[in-house]
């Protein structure tokens, strides 16, 4: 993120800097008639002291709205204006100097007047160029204060992100130290207790039941050796055989192992597989085992028979960062994901099935695979009900490094 720009004071337009002559002309001529008019009710009022302050209205006016220069010039006008009057009214003079004296003095005043005022607004305008100077310059400290936090906000992100990785780091190295020391001490008994049984089966039983147990144990052993496999497997995968695929069919593959499952639990499937995708370079069997996890998955959750919907669908680049991509989102028509096991769906062991129905492994297992494709998968729930998996496969994707 870039550090915010300073923000200038803002300045007049060009247009209103040419008419502010103008502005004082016009209120100048204002003022000098207003002059005239006070002039002309001084005449008709005769020479009064309360009539005679009627001048400063048009000095004070003059003074603040066109400036010094201005209001000194509307300042000796009216004491012409003041001097005019008394000539005009002819009443007795005492004494020439006094009138004269009296011009002056008033004239004085006025220019006093006029000078204050004009004081006083420059005054005014250099606190309000401070206060917009000091408004900006807030402002970019307020801009800046905020970019600095959206940096902290940033940083602790990817301090979360990069503890995230290593806490699942470690539970990667531990489950591979922990799969291998169990294929070691437990994979081997387990070979020699499967040869066992498949070697009474072979012998005809001496009753049912006895049957029924050999039979019983071998499945035992077969599930055991089972989840030792996907240990291992999710330890350690083996490298990836990658050939163009197509995805749809893949997909079809995988429905076609579970048809007798669906059938049998009614579970209607919904395909809305885009014909035109391209072909992906892909582990066939490793994406097959993918797809089957999620439609068990999707299976298991709709006990009473429901709807699974199956869409596949290309995706543009949406920027020059991004790159194409192939969509794959598997819905199902069950209860969904409470919100409280979403963020844990991916770790290992994990499971909220009951005990002997599930190792916490399938969607570890489903993470790992689409990572080392270069993909991802992001588990959710619908709007209107169910669960949905959304897997995305770049077209040209960057495997990360086992």
């Amino acid at each position: 993120m870039d550090s915010p720009s300073a923000q200038p004071v803002p300045q007049d337009p060009p247009q209103q800097r040419r008419s502010a002559p103008q502005r004082r002309v016009a209120i100048t001529a204002a003022c000098l008639g207003l002059v005239v008019v006070v002039a002309v009710v001084d005449y008709l009022t005769g020479v009064d002291l309360s009539v005679s302050l009627l001048y400063l209205v048009p000095v004070c006016w003059c003074s603040w709205s066109a400036g010094r220069r201005a209001g000194v010039l509307v300042a000796a006008a009216s004491a012409e204006a003041w001097l005019t009057a008394v000539l005009l009214d002819g009443a007795p003079i005492q004494h020439p100097w006094v009138l004269v004296c009296n011009t002056l003095t008033l004239g004085g005043i006025f220019t006093l007047v006029a000078t204050l005022m004009a004081t006083l607004q420059g005054t005014q305008a250099v606190l309000e160029a401070k206060v917009v100077t000091r408004t900006a310059k807030l402002g970019r400290e307020v801009a800046e204060r905020r970019w600095a936090e959206a940096q902290l906000r940033q940083a602790h992100a990817e301090l979360q992100r990069t503890q995230m990785q290593l806490i699942e780091a470690a539970k990667m190295e531990a489950v591979g130290r922990l799969a291998a020391g169990v294929a070691h001490e437990v994979k081997n008994p387990l070979m020699t207790l499967g040869m066992g049984t498949d070697y009474f089966l072979q012998r005809r039983a001496s009753s049912s039941d006895e049957a029924t147990l050999l039979q019983d144990m071998k499945d035992a052993v077969h599930r055991a050796t089972g989840i030792i496999d996907l240990m291992l497997d999710f330890s350690k995968p083996r490298p990836l055989r990658l050939a163009p695929e197509d995805l749809n069919a893949i997909a079809e593959s995988a429905l076609g192992l579970l048809r007798l499952q669906l059938l049998k639990q009614h579970i209607e499937v919904r395909r809305l597989l885009d014909p035109a995708l391209p072909q992906l370079p892909l582990d066939r069997t490793r994406i097959e085992h993918v797809l089957v996890n999620l439609f068990t998955n999707a299976v298991q959750a709709m006990p009473e028979g429901g709807t699974l919907t199956v869409r596949s669908a290309f995706q543009q680049a949406a920027g020059t960062d991004d790159s194409p991509a192939v969509i794959l989102e598997v819905e199902d028509s069950g209860p969904g994901i409470p919100h409280e096991h979403l963020p844990k769906v991916f770790e290992p062991f994990y499971t909220t099935k009951p005990p002997g129905q599930g190792t916490g492994l399938g969607l570890a297992i489903v993470h790992r695979i689409l990572q080392i494709h270069g993909g991802s998968i992001a588990l959710g729930n619908r709007p209107d009900g169910g669960a949905r998996a959304t897997l995305t496969f770049n077209l040209h994707p960057q495997p990360p490094p086992p």
